[in-house]
C-alpha cells in the first residue's frame, strides 16, 4: 500500500504501518514521470517548421513585390484614363458664347 494520505491519518484509522522504502516526506514514494518525447513521427520537426516558415516568408516577399508593381501600373493607368476622359470632356463640351 502506498502511503499518500500520511502516517498520522493511517494510524488514526487503526492501520498498522509497515516499514518500507524511506522517503524524504511523509507522503510516501512517488511514481516517477516518464520523459516527454521531443518529437513523434506524426508531428513535424522544428527544422521542418523553420524551413516552411522561411519558404513562406520568401513567397510573401515575392507576392508583396508583385503587388507593389501592380499597384504602380494601376495608378499610372488610372492617371492616363482620367487624362483621356478630361480631354474628351473638353472636346465634347459646347463652346462658350
Amino acid at each position: 500500500m502506498v502511503d499518500e494520505i500520511g502516517n498520522d491519518t493511517l494510524m488514526g484509522c487503526d492501520f498498522t504501518l509497515v516499514k518500507g522504502e524511506q522517503t524524504a516526506s511523509e507522503q510516501g514514494p512517488r511514481t516517477p514521470f516518464s520523459p516527454i518525447p521531443i518529437t513523434s513521427s506524426s508531428e513535424p520537426s522544428v527544422d521542418s517548421l523553420l524551413q516552411d516558415q522561411f519558404r513562406l516568408k520568401t513567397k510573401l516577399a515575392e507576392i508583396n513585390k508583385a503587388l507593389a508593381k501592380e499597384k504602380a501600373q494601376n495608378t499610372k493607368h488610372h492617371e492616363d484614363l482620367i487624362a483621356l476622359l478630361s480631354s474628351l470632356s473638353d472636346k465634347l463640351s459646347p463652346p462658350s458664347p
